[in-house]
């Protein structure tokens, strides 16, 4: 089955390797994002990484490698297992972030989910899927720039 990309992308008011930084580093990362808790590993091409998520108040996890490392530009992780489920009703599945600099003092930041729908009832429910994905991508983001662009004020 053809692959699914979903992207969301925002406009970060800081410098690009304050954005980075903030992705790039696991204790950060999980200061900032509203759907980890705790992140055990390194954000490193070929380092596993588990993280206890919580997901519609349910606690749960995920354990994903890191796929694709470009120091300062873009990291995805291959979801290797998740608590939730979705890991068995696609396979491929990654997601993580690309950044390119427009100027010194803004970051554009992209977040992108892939994956390949296991079955035809999984494809009759991409749209859907799609839906919650880019809601989603979106919290994600906006707490990533609430975070960077605070701590962009605090220095």
């Amino acid at each position: 089955m053809s692959q699914i990309s979903i992207q969301d992308k925002i406009v970060v008011n800081a410098p690009i390797d304050q954005a980075w930084e903030a992705i790039r580093d696991p204790e950060i990362h999980a200061e900032w994002h509203p759907f980890v808790t705790h992140i055990r590993g390194e954000h490193q091409l070929g380092a596993v990484r588990k993280c206890d998520v919580n997901i519609g108040n349910k606690p749960g996890h995920t354990e994903e490698r890191c796929a694709l490392y470009e120091e300062g530009r873009k990291i995805m992780w291959l979801i290797q297992s998740d608590s939730t489920g979705f890991s068995r009703m696609v396979s491929d599945w990654t997601a993580g972030y690309s950044l390119e600099s427009r100027d010194p003092n803004s970051t554009h930041v992209m977040a992108q989910s892939i994956f390949r729908p296991k079955n035809f009832l999984v494809r009759l429910m991409v749209p859907m899927i799609k839906g919650r994905f880019h809601q989603t991508q979106q919290i994600i983001l906006s707490r990533l720039k609430q975070f960077v662009e605070k701590q962009q004020g605090q220095s």
